[in-house]
């Protein structure tokens, strides 16, 4: 649990110190107040990654050399979580001491919702994927091992197969030995939290109580033979060599594995509103944070805009669906849509300073 953050040059933020109790706080403020800051410094300071930036550096205050974000965790022992961006690097230290990324990440286990988020359900088969492996590191940071080793084989066929000159072919079938191991460890991982995962959200939607029609998701992981095993994939593999020589790249791999979504029957971005495709998409992440719950890493709680796209009974009744969360942050522009709402605390943003209200 978060019980301290302070955050020195980050996005639109002043200097904060914030002390945080269990339980669930409300951040309330206009557009640009920095609201969504608050919430992608926790994101950052747990993952030592943001989910609104694809260059870290965009993070940095306008005219600050660089940021530093500290949270006091308290749990088994109380621990200090340090992350930040300097002279164009990232650091990162548990009780001031340099730490691995695997270890970084098993002290504060974090899932989220900001406005990138809403295009997991029809956006591309990528952001599924990264819903996957958000799981498995949740549960178990050392996956990061299988993630890499998975990435590390799959760089080194794609340049065996760019080559234009050189026994292509002689090399291909080492390299899709180890490929086909790596593809294996990885589909196993995926799948174990996918079943857990599909398990909860069938309990959160009887939890919602509201009018949707059945939902469906599978994991269809590629090549479809990976959940049998690496002898299975390697013949898999080897099946598509001459092909993959020809178009210079990998066809299959865990690189395009994919969770379908069906709504009723149907693929959801011809069926499900905005507003429907919003109530999935925090039922996909409650049930998340219910599988990290289930396996003792209780999640901190990050919901970026919550209420968009979503009338006051609706957001009531997800909302409900994470009161099992010790901890729980939110963020609105609309103060009128949580009037109805329980949260154990409220907090006013304005130009990136944070005040009780």
């Amino acid at each position: 649990m978060l019980v301290r953050l302070e955050a020195r040059g980050f996005r639109n933020l002043a200097d904060l110190d914030l002390d945080l109790a269990p339980g669930s706080h409300l951040f309330l403020g206009p557009n640009g107040a920095g609201k969504s800051s608050i919430l992608e410094a926790i994101y950052y300071l747990a993952t030592s990654r943001s989910f609104r930036a694809r260059q870290i550096a965009d993070c940095v205050h306008h005219g600050a050399a660089g940021f530093s974000v500290v949270g006091e965790i308290e749990g088994a022992t109380r621990l200090r979580l340090t992350a930040g961006f300097a002279e164009g690097k990232k650091f990162r230290s548990v009780n001031d001491k340099a730490t691995s990324l695997a270890d970084h990440l098993a002290v504060l286990p974090v899932v989220s919702w900001a406005t990138g988020d809403a295009e997991i359900l029809t956006g591309s088969p990528q952001l599924r994927r990264r819903l996957l492996d958000r799981g498995i590191l949740g549960l178990r940071p050392t996956s990061l091992e299988a993630l890499e080793r998975f990435r590390r084989a799959l760089m080194q066929k794609r340049e065996i197969l760019q080559r234009s000159d050189g026994p292509v072919g002689e090399e291909l079938p080492s390299w899709n030995g180890v490929l086909a191991g790596a593809i294996s460890d990885l589909a196993e991982l995926r799948n174990q939290f996918f079943l857990r995962l599909r398990d909860q959200l069938a309990g959160v939607l009887s939890d919602l109580d509201l009018p949707l029609p059945p939902i469906e998701i599978n994991y269809r992981p590629s090549p479809a033979s990976a959940l049998d095993g690496p002898e299975e994939i390697f013949r898999s593999l080897g099946r598509l060599a001459d092909r993959e020589i020809r178009r210079s790249g990998p066809l299959v791999g865990s690189q395009r594995d994919e969770i379908e979504i069906s709504w009723g029957g149907r693929e959801i971005r011809s069926v499900a509103s905005a507003g429907e495709r919003k109530v999935l998409g925090l039922a996909i992440l409650a049930a998340h944070a219910r599988v990290l719950h289930e396996a003792g890493r209780a999640p901190l709680v990050l919901l970026d805009d919550a209420d968009a796209e979503l009338a006051t009974a609706t957001l009531g009744a997800v909302w409900k669906t994470f009161a099992f969360a010790p901890q729980i942050l939110t963020t609105s522009s609309r103060p009128q849509a949580w009037l109805t709402v329980p949260t154990d605390r409220v907090w006013g943003v304005e130009k990136g300073a944070v005040s009780p209200l």
